[in-house]
């Protein structure tokens, strides 16, 4: 049974707003990491369907999901003050575009209390921290030397699902497991 994605955007902005309500800072950074381990917990908590329609990349600072880092870039490596809306294209129309504020609507209250709970457990890691914890996963450090030469290949949501399945010590959002 195939479960529905979401844009990677969609989850990406209901964490900032989560960060906004909450006021905690959340940076491009901190985001990118909270992001990744939200998509590891839905991976194992739904059989390995994925949450998002899109990718993680290896990045030298851990995964980071492309388009997320693109749309919050602007913030540079200060907080994130704003969630980011989006063009919607009508195809017949392409250049009558028109912009659409974030709707969290569009995430149902299951998903948003799973990555609520992702959130909460690693909001206040300092985003290094969280660095660290990607770092030392195989999943990145098996490709160290072509993420430096920028020839790694993207993530999948199957490596990742095995990997936080046999490795269940790795789950960091799990306080016990908190290294």
């Amino acid at each position: 049974m195939n479960e529905q994605t979401y844009e990677p955007m969609d989850i990406a902005n209901y964490l900032v707003s989560l960060a906004l309500k909450k006021e905690k800072v959340i940076t491009n950074l901190k985001l990118q990491k909270i992001l990744f381990f939200v998509n590891a917990k839905y991976l194992l908590d739904h059989d390995g369907n994925s949450l998002m329609n899109e990718s993680f990349q290896r990045w030298t600072y851990g995964p980071v999901m492309q388009s997320v880092y693109e749309n919050f870039r602007g913030f540079g490596s200060d907080q994130i003050t704003k969630t980011q809306g989006k063009f919607v294209f009508n195809p017949s129309d392409p250049f009558n575009a028109k912009y659409e504020d974030f709707d969290e609507n569009v995430i149902p209250d299951s998903v948003k209390k799973e990555c609520g709970e992702v959130f909460d457990a690693l909001i206040d890691y300092d985003p290094f921290v969280l660095v660290k914890f990607t770092h030392s996963e195989d999943l990145w450090s098996d490709y160290k030397k072509d993420i430096l030469n920028r020839t790694a290949p993207p993530y999948n949501d199957q490596e990742i699902f095995e990997y936080f399945k046999d490795n269940p010590k790795e789950k960091i959002w799990e306080t016990d497991n908190a290294k």
